[in-house]
């Protein structure tokens, strides 16, 4: 059984590796910086979101 600690950790760790997999390099190739801009929007706000839950939900 997975305890909510190693789910919460492997989703943070599965964030930051998006974050350096996805802009440097599946959009390497991407002339415009459009692409990578749009990913870290949204990255950004998942990334928050996330951020809300796991403190809404802390207890402590």
């Amino acid at each position: 059984m997975v305890t909510k600690g190693w789910l919460i950790w492997g989703w943070l760790g599965f964030l930051l590796l998006i974050n350096i997999l996805i802009p440097w390099y599946v959009l390497a190739d991407v002339p415009r910086f459009i692409g990578a801009f749009l990913f870290w929007t949204i990255w950004a706000a998942v990334a928050v979101a996330s951020m809300f839950l796991v403190f809404a939900r802390w207890r402590g």
